[in-house]
């Protein structure tokens, strides 16, 4: 019986279900609802002399309706070089300009790109100055739809390259400069978020070799916007010092103006030494993810390859040395006062008779003295005073019981003996109990240390492999000693900049008596404290969605006798642990290369899941690395659910002619991409490779 595919409600109960770990968030309704509000469908896209594709080329990509169901996927395919990546990279370019080739591309770099992006070849009589690509896409918020044209276009002239940002919405321009046009794209699009849904087989390996942890730390914090807020937090500070300015004294202000700049320069070295750190980072983290791994390699050949045998062999004499002298303690223990712990119940006993016998001795001693003393009194004193005093003495004097058994004891030796009892025999018996688990553990230890011994490999067998390590220990050193020297520079940036910061602080602190100026710094300070707090919690809230909406595709996608079942994330620092079906941790070096290409797709569709917004899902080349069987889970359970709009870019070994087949249901149009070398330029006409322009929305 074929499994529910991914969206049913079978198929999802069938994923809770299986989900080790955490439980699914509460609420489940609530955020469902939430997450779908906004919707985009990309209608068209035109490109005009952009890089492969000669002259201007239209090319619809809104889903069609076939057989009364509208169809999510749109397939293009096309072998390598002919210009499938071009279409996402247009796509991009067209949203988000110069951060469409990455966000810290140069203005330099990116007129470098787009004259190169002129199309141009040696077939051309007259060459094309000027390219534009344009993007049309429908925006659905809160039941309301609006139609949207973005134009971008660009041309040469010697050296200059110009640059046109035009937006329509509903067919009207709006009134905004470029830089502000950009911007409203920004706030309706996030690019942070965009990139969870347009994908190359790049992000996938990126996020499915990440050994570090980098990758999915950045998806997940473009996904919860933590760069806005830590970006408005530094807003509300730069606001605070400038209000504090405005009620500063005039003869202060050039000094204020002074400490203002160097503390500025100190943020811009921190900037650039951090890129640094950064880049050192990498490479560190690259090379102990390699140490590792042949570390691996070389515990699985030969146990502590490591420790020599000699070092095995004077680790067992220390034991066995270190057992003796425990021992010898132990001798000493029993030949002292622990021996009387073992007559406890007589010596309480015992203990209890001296001490009430003592009482009564030290009563009947008391009784006579007193006695003695009123005897001679009323020898000295007339009859009636004489039964006064006898009748105190009888009230004055203390029944005195005989003991049943009497014994001669001092008060020094009953408080021997009760210090004998009560602390003595106790810490006695406790250092002998620490004295055995000391035995115990160390025993444990030195058998673990003979097995080891008795295990441990001939070196020579390992000559290779250890210098190899050894070579990567020493560039490891040398990453490491850069990365500290970073970080030192940069505490001195930060220290500088704090010290600069501070007396910022003091000098408006001093100058900011007003009431007016004073009160919007504290609101400004209550809000920075507001958003720190809605940063951590708001991780926490996403990232119960986000494990759970990993858990639920990755039992989709994955097949029965894969390792990795679920995957646990930390909202404080984004870490992720992986679980296998029992529940046990794994490390990403135990997954194959197809688990792990699964796992990033998994992630990247619980990332685009979780990030409330309904993006068209376009993918290029996502068939790579993967065995028969983990690609027909994407494709049977996958690509049909991915969104409301999928766009495939494939080759004709990805989705072959049976795995078209079993996407024709979901298929609404396909688009052939050709490259003619004698043209050195792209077409596209509909279809797709073996299917013909009429038959190109599959089967129904």
């Amino acid at each position: 019986m074929a499994a529910a595919p991914r969206g049913t409600r079978a198929g999802r109960a069938r994923a809770r279900r299986r989900l080790p770990g955490r439980d699914r968030p509460a609420s489940r309704s609530a955020w469902r609802a939430r997450r779908w509000r906004r919707r985009v469908i990309l209608e068209r896209l035109t490109l005009t002399d952009f890089r492969a594709y000669r002259g201007r080329h239209v090319i619809e990509l809104a889903p069609r309706v076939r057989y009364r169901k509208e169809r999510p996927i749109i397939l293009f395919g096309g072998l390598n070089g002919a210009g499938k990546t071009t279409l996402m990279l247009a796509i991009k370019l067209a949203l988000y300009g110069r951060h469409a080739l990455g966000m810290g591309t140069s203005k330099s770099a990116y007129h470098l790109f787009l004259r190169e992006s002129i199309h141009a070849s040696s077939a051309l009589m007259i060459r094309s100055y000027e390219a534009f690509v344009e993007i049309d896409f429908v925006y659905g918020k809160l039941g309301e739809q609006s139609h949207y044209s973005v134009r971008r276009a660009w041309s040469t002239t010697g050296h200059q390259v110009r640059e046109e940002l035009s937006v329509l919405q509903d067919g009207r321009p709006l009134a905004l400069s470029a830089q502000a046009c950009q911007g409203f794209l920004n706030e309706l699009v996030p690019i942070g978020v965009s990139e969870l849904f347009f994908f190359d087989g790049e992000k996938i390996a990126e996020l499915a070799e990440d050994e570090t942890g980098r990758a999915l730390r950045d998806a997940i914090q473009q996904l919860l916007g933590l760069h806005l807020v830590e970006r408005l937090r530094g807003d509300l500070r730069v606001y605070m010092l400038r209000q504090s300015a405005n009620g500063a004294q005039h003869d202060a202000s050039e000094e204020l103006d002074r400490i203002q700049s160097e503390y500025d320069e100190s943020l811009r070295a921190i900037d650039a030494e951090q890129e640094e750190l950064t880049h050192a980072q990498g490479r560190l983290d690259d090379l102990v993810a390699e140490h590792d791994r042949l570390d691996l390699r070389l515990s699985e050949r030969g146990g502590d390859w490591g420790v020599s045998r000699e070092s095995w062999r004077d680790k067992a004499t220390a034991l066995t040395d270190a057992v003796k002298e425990t021992e010898r303690g132990l001798r000493d223990e029993l030949a002292g006062i622990y021996p009387l712990g073992l007559a406890r119940k007589a010596l309480v006993p015992a203990f209890e008779a001296a001490a009430h016998s003592l009482v009564t001795r030290s009563q009947a001693d008391a009784n006579d003295l007193l006695v003695s003393f009123a005897t001679t009194v009323k020898a000295e004193l007339d009859g009636s005073a004489s039964d006064t005093i006898d009748r105190l003495l009888d009230a004055a004097l203390r029944p005195v019981a005989s003991p049943k058994t009497r014994l001669d004891v001092s008060h020094r030796a009953l408080g021997r003996m009760e210090q004998a009892i009560r602390h003595a025999i106790p810490e006695s018996e406790a250092r002998v109990q620490r004295l055995l688990q000391t035995i115990e553990t160390t025993q444990s230890e030195l058998d673990a240390v003979t097995l080891r011994f008795e295990q441990a490999p001939d070196e020579a067998t390992l000559a290779d492999d250890v210098a190899e390590l050894a070579e990567l220990a020493k560039e490891t050193r040398k990453a490491a000693v850069e990365v500290a020297v970073r970080k030192r520079e940069l505490k001195t940036h930060y220290r500088l900049a704090v010290d600069k910061a501070r007396t910022l602080r003091d000098m408006h602190a001093a100058r900011s008596a007003q009431e007016e100026i004073a009160q919007p710094i504290e609101y400004a300070e209550r809000s920075r404290r507001l958003l720190k707090d809605f940063r951590r919690i708001k991780a926490q809230r996403t990232i119960s969605e986000l494990e759970y909406e990993f858990g639920a595709a990755f039992q989709e996608l994955a097949r029965k006798d894969d390792l990795l079942a679920n995957a646990l994330i930390d909202p404080l620092s984004f870490s992720v642990k992986l679980l296998n079906r029992e529940g046990r941790e794994l490390r990403k070096a135990q997954l194959s290369a197809g688990e792990k290409q699964i796992y990033a797709i998994a992630m990247l569709d619980a990332l685009a899941r979780t990030s409330g917004r309904r993006l068209p899902v376009v993918i290029d080349t996502p068939l790579g690395r993967l065995d028969s069987q983990h690609r027909s889970n994407l494709v049977t359970n996958y690509f049909p659910r991915a969104s409301h709009q999928v766009m495939l870019l494939s080759t004709d070994v990805e989705v072959d002619e049976s795995y078209y087949k079993a996407l024709s249901p979901w298929v609404s149009h396909a688009f052939e991409i050709c490259y003619d070398n004698a043209e050195q330029a792209s077409s596209l006409h509909e279809g797709y490779f073996w299917r013909s322009r009429a038959s190109a929305g599959g089967a129904g």
